[in-house]
C-alpha cells in the first residue's frame, strides 16, 4: 500500500476531524475552524503526538488511520451524510407504521437503502431507517434517546447514524446493507476509542449493537459491545449515583444509556465465569434494611436513578412504565441465575426459607410491591383496547407488556416441573414433597396458561411485538403445555396441544426477523419430534406418555439455542480463540439424554370468587378413583417425599388421578377448549390471528384469573 509523504499526512492532521470526515479542506483555525463554525458543529483536532524514535509508532498510527480512510472511501457509509437532517426525522419517507393503516403486513414494506445504486445512505434513506427504529425498537426494550433529541442534534454522530440503520435494516427486507452499516458504525466508534473522542452518541452506538447482535444470535460479539459500553460507562462515572447530582441537559440521556445497558444485561449477560458480576449487585433499587440475602448491601454504591417516565402514570411519584420493566428485567436476571444454578447441578431444596427459590420469590413480591396501582392488569384493561389505540400508543404498551410476560415467565420458570425433575435424577438422596409437587404444578400450569392468554389478546390486537425475550417465554411457555400433553384428563391434554400449538405459531412470527428465534423454533420442532417419536405429530396425536430431550431442554431455558460455534464468535475472535462445545446436538445423543415423562395428576385450583380471584384454595377433601395403570408406575413415597425412579422414568404427581372439584380447572374453563380447527398440524404452522376467547371480563370466574399482575 502506497505511503503518504510526511507533508500530505502533516496536513492531514493539522484539519480538524470534521473535515478530515468529510474530505474537504479545511482552514485549520483553532480553537475552532470557520468551516465548522458556518455549519453550527462542534470543532475537533487530535492532539498533537510527538515523534517517537525511529517515528515507528506515528508510522503505525498513520497506517491505521489510512487503512480506515480507504474502508471509508471504499464503501462511502457515511462520507456525505446531511450535516441537519431535522426536517427528514419528522417526514414520512416510507410507509409509516405508525399509522392506524399500518398493520402487520406493513413490517417489512420498507426497505433501509435499497433504492441506492451505492450503500451511502441517503436522507430518505436515514428519514425511513429512523421511523423502523422508533417503531419497533424504541423504548422496547432500549431506550437511549427520544425522536426530539435526536431532530435537535441533527444525527450528527455518524456511529450512531449508522448503529441506527444498522437496527433497522433487521426489520426490513433488504439485509444486503445491514453488516456495511454495523461494521462502519463498529470501524467509527474503536477510531473514537483510539483517539479519545468518545462521547455519549459512542456508547448509544454500542447499545445498539450490542442487542443488534443478541437478535441475531451473535452472543459473544453483543457480549463484547455491552461490556466495552459498560467500561465507557465507568470511565464516565455514569454508574455512580453521585454523577446525576448536577444539572445537565444531557442529565436525562445519561439515565436512559446506564439502564438500557442494564435491561440488555438482564436478558443477554453472561450467567458463568468468574468475571461475571452477580445479579445481586445490579439491584435497581435499594434492598429492604435487612434483607441483604447474605451479601455486604452497605458496601455498595447506590444505583444510578432511573429515568424520568411518566407514561400512563396518575400521580407524580409513579413509578414509569419503563423503569417498571428495568425492576422486573432485574428478577428474571436472578431466575436466570437460578436456572445456571440447576444446570450445574447446584440446586439447594426449593423449601427452604434460605433457598434462591425463595429468595426469587421475595424479590418478585418486592418489585411487584413497587407496582403503582394505575399500570396494573385491572386498571388499564388492555383486553378492551382497540388496536389503533395500541399503535397510536406504542411507546407505553410494548414495556407494559414486556412487564406481563416478564412476570408470568419468571414463575413459570422457577416451577417448571422439568427442573425438579431433572434435581431428583442426579441427586439419589433428594426427596421432592408431594406439597411441593402439587403447588408447583399448579403455578406453572397456570402461568404458562396466562402466557397463552397474552399471546391471543396481542394476536387479536393485531399488535406486532419484536423482541426476542417474548419469543423466548413462549419457547418456555411451550415446553410447559408440551408436558401436560400427556396430562390424565383428556380436556387438560386438549388444552396443552391446543396451546402449545399457539406457543409455536407466535414463535414463528420473530423467526423471519431474528436468527435466534428461529433456532428456538427449530429446537421445538425437535423436541416435539423426541416427545412423539414420530417425525409428524397432528391433532390426533394423544400420548399417555411423553420423552423430553435433557440438552434441549436446557438451550430453550437458558436460551442456548444460537447458531453453531463459529457464526456465534464470527466479527470478533480469532479462529484459534472460539470455545470448542463439547456437546453434538445430535438426534441420536438426544435420544440417549432423555427423560420418560407420565403426567398422571392433573393440577387442579380452586378459586373463590368472592374475593375477585386473588387467592387459590385447595379443595378440603378429593374423590380418588383406583389407580391407573399409567400411575402405578411410579409416585410418592411412603413418607411423602416424591423419589425419582432408577430407571429413567419419571411419574410427577400423586399415585392416584384426582375427581375435578366443581370449581376447578377442568370444569369451570370452558374457553380453553379451543377449537380442534386451528390444531391442524403442528410442524406446519403460520402466525395469523388467534380466536381469543376472553370471556366475560368483568366477572372473570376461570381458575387462571387469580395470578395476574
Amino acid at each position: 500500500m502506497p505511503r503518504e509523504s510526511n507533508r500530505g499526512r502533516l496536513r492531514s492532521h493539522e484539519a480538524c476531524l470534521n473535515c478530515r470526515r468529510k474530505k474537504i479542506r479545511c482552514p485549520a483555525e483553532k480553537p475552532a475552524c470557520s468551516s465548522c463554525l458556518r455549519l453550527g458543529q462542534a470543532c475537533l483536532y487530535t492532539p498533537v503526538r510527538r515523534a517517537s524514535r525511529g517515528g515507528q509508532s506515528e508510522d503505525r498510527l498513520a497506517s491505521l488511520e489510512e487503512k480506515v480512510n480507504l474502508i471509508l472511501r471504499g464503501s462511502r457509509p457515511v462520507d456525505q451524510i446531511p450535516e441537519k437532517t431535522s426536517t427528514g426525522l419528522s417526514e414520512q419517507s416510507g410507509p409509516s407504521f405508525g399509522e392506524p393503516g399500518g398493520g402487520i403486513s406493513d413490517l417489512f414494506s420498507s426497505d433501509v437503502g435499497s433504492e441506492e445504486s451505492t450503500p451511502h445512505p441517503s436522507t430518505s434513506t436515514i428519514a425511513r431507517g429512523i421511523n423502523l427504529y422508533f417503531q419497533f425498537c424504541h423504548r422496547q426494550p432500549i431506550w437511549c434517546f427520544d425522536r426530539e433529541e435526536l431532530e435537535e442534534s441533527g444525527c450528527d454522530s455518524q456511529e450512531l447514524v449508522c448503529s441506527i440503520l444498522a437496527l433497522a435494516s433487521r426489520f426490513s427486507r433488504d439485509h444486503a446493507h445491514l453488516h456495511h452499516y454495523s461494521n462502519t458504525a463498529r470501524t467509527l466508534i474503536m477510531l473514537r476509542v483510539a483517539n479519545g473522542t468518545v462521547d455519549l452518541e459512542t456508547m448509544e452506538s454500542l447499545c445498539l449493537l450490542s442487542y443488534l447482535s443478541f437478535v441475531e444470535g451473535n452472543v459473544s460479539l453483543g457480549r463484547f459491545h455491552l461490556g466495552l459500553a459498560f467500561q465507557l460507562c465507568r470511565s464516565a462515572a455514569l454508574d455512580l449515583g453521585s454523577t446525576y447530582v448536577s444539572n445537565n441537559a444531557s442529565l436525562e440521556r445519561k439515565k436512559r444509556l446506564f439502564w438500557s445497558l442494564q435491561s440488555l444485561e438482564q436478558c443477554y449477560g453472561e450467567q458463568h465465569g468468574f468475571l461475571s458480576a452477580p445479579a445481586t449487585v445490579r439491584r435497581p433499587f435499594p434492598a429492604p434494611a435487612g434483607d441483604d440475602h447474605g451479601f455486604r448491601t452497605d458496601l455498595e454504591a447506590q444505583p444510578p436513578p432511573l429515568p424520568r417516565d411518566d407514561l400512563g402514570c396518575a400521580r407524580a411519584d409513579d413509578l414509569g412504565i419503563w423503569s417498571l420493566a428495568v425492576h422486573f428485567g432485574w428478577v428474571w436476571s436472578r431466575v436466570r441465575s437460578y436456572v445456571s444454578n440447576c444446570a450445574d447441578n447446584r440446586l439447594k431444596e426449593p423449601w427452604r426459607h434460605d433457598s434462591m427459590y425463595a429468595m426469587v420469590i421475595s424479590d418478585l413480591t418486592e418489585v411487584e410491591n413497587h407496582m403503582p396501582q394505575c399500570h396494573r392488569y385491572d386498571s388499564v384493561k388492555f383486553y378492551e383496547r382497540t388496536a389503533d389505540e395500541l399503535r397510536a400508543h406504542r411507546n407505553y404498551w410494548a414495556p407494559w407488556l414486556k412487564i406481563q410476560f416478564t412476570y408470568h415467565c419468571i414463575l413459570t420458570v422457577l416451577n417448571h416441573p422439568f427442573l425438579y425433575i431433572v434435581a431428583s435424577q442426579y441427586n439419589p438422596t433428594l426427596t421432592i414433597p408431594n406439597a411441593f409437587w402439587r403447588r408447583s404444578s399448579e403455578l406453572v400450569l397456570l402461568h404458562a396458561t396466562w402466557l397463552v392468554r397474552m399471546i391471543d389478546m396481542v394476536s387479536d390486537k393485531q399488535m406486532r411485538l419484536i423482541d426476542p425475550f417474548f419469543g423466548h417465554c413462549a419457547a418456555i411457555a411451550a415446553t410447559v403445555h408440551l408436558y401436560f400433553c400427556c396430562a390424565a384428563d383428556p380436556r387438560l391434554k386438549q388444552k396443552s396441544k391446543t396451546d402449545f400449538a399457539k406457543c409455536r405459531r407466535f414463535l414463528e412470527s420473530f423467526a423471519t426477523f431474528s436468527p435466534v428465534c428461529r433456532e428456538l423454533n427449530q429446537t421445538l420442532d425437535k423436541m416435539l419430534r423426541i416427545a412423539s417419536g414420530a417425525d409428524r405429530v397432528d391433532y390426533d396425536w394423544t400420548p399417555s406418555k411423553i420423552y423430553l430431550s435433557v440438552p434441549l431442554m436446557w438451550d430453550v431455558l437458558q436460551v442456548n439455542c444460537v447458531p453453531d460455534t463459529h457464526r456465534t464468535t464470527a466479527g470478533l475472535l480469532h479462529p484459534s480463540l472460539v470455545p470448542t462445545i463439547a456437546r453434538d446436538h445430535s438426534a441420536a445423543e438426544h435420544f440417549d439424554s432423555t427423560l420418560e415423562i407420565i403426567v398422571a395428576m392433573s393440577p387442579e385450583v380452586t378459586v373463590n370468587t368472592a374475593d375477585g380471584g386473588t387467592a387459590a384454595h385447595m379443595p378440603p377433601h378429593m374423590a380418588r378413583l383406583s389407580p391407573s395403570p399409567s400411575s402405578s408406575r411410579g409416585g410418592g413415597s411412603s413418607s411423602g417425599g416424591h423419589r425419582a425412579p432408577a430407571a429413567g422414568e419419571v411419574t410427577v404427581g400423586g399415585i392416584d388421578p384426582l375427581v375435578a372439584p366443581a370449581d376447578s380447572l377442568m370444569l369451570n374453563t370452558p374457553w380453553l377448549w379451543t377449537d380442534p380447527g386451528q390444531f391442524t398440524d403442528l410442524e406446519n404452522m403460520d402466525y395469523q390471528e388467534a380466536e381469543a376467547a376472553i370471556g366475560n371480563v368483568d366477572g372473570f370466574s376461570t381458575w387462571w384469573d387469580f395470578g395476574n399482575l
